[in-house]
């Protein structure tokens, strides 16, 4: 093979595995959408009716470019397994939220692992308690 030929071949070997990649997450939408057809937002806030009732609505309007057009999120969704978040954007996240409700809130020097949805919108209330 010369350089070019093994140029080309990388290459058709990148734009499969990035159309793999996209595909895998289209079909993840897809099904997220079927199966939660019948989950509503209301639904989605009551669950976490304890908290400030600002809070859900701005967790789920914020997570809500993770996801499909029509597809509310669930309490249980993971963040780096299901919407694939590192570490660093769940903290930018959970800081935007939190802004977004509060601009004079306080800092946060250290965010706790925050495995789910669940756990974000918690913090987001927790941080909006004081």
């Amino acid at each position: 093979m010369t350089g070019w030929q093994k140029v080309a071949a990388l290459t058709a070997l990148y734009v499969v595995g990035l159309l793999w990649v996209n595909w895998t997450m289209v079909r993840r939408v897809r099904h997220a959408q079927a199966v939660r057809a019948a989950w509503t937002a209301e639904e989605f806030d009551a669950v976490f009716a304890d908290c400030d009732p600002r809070v859900a609505p701005a967790v789920r309007a914020a997570v809500a470019p993770l996801y499909g057009e029509g597809v509310v999120p669930r309490p249980e969704d993971t963040l780096k397994r299901f919407l694939k978040l590192d570490s660093g954007e769940i903290e930018d996240l959970a800081n935007a939220v939190v802004y977004g409700l509060a601009p004079d809130a306080p800092e946060a020097r250290v965010i706790p692992a925050l495995p789910d949805i669940a756990a974000l919108t918690r913090y987001v209330d927790a941080r909006l308690r004081g």
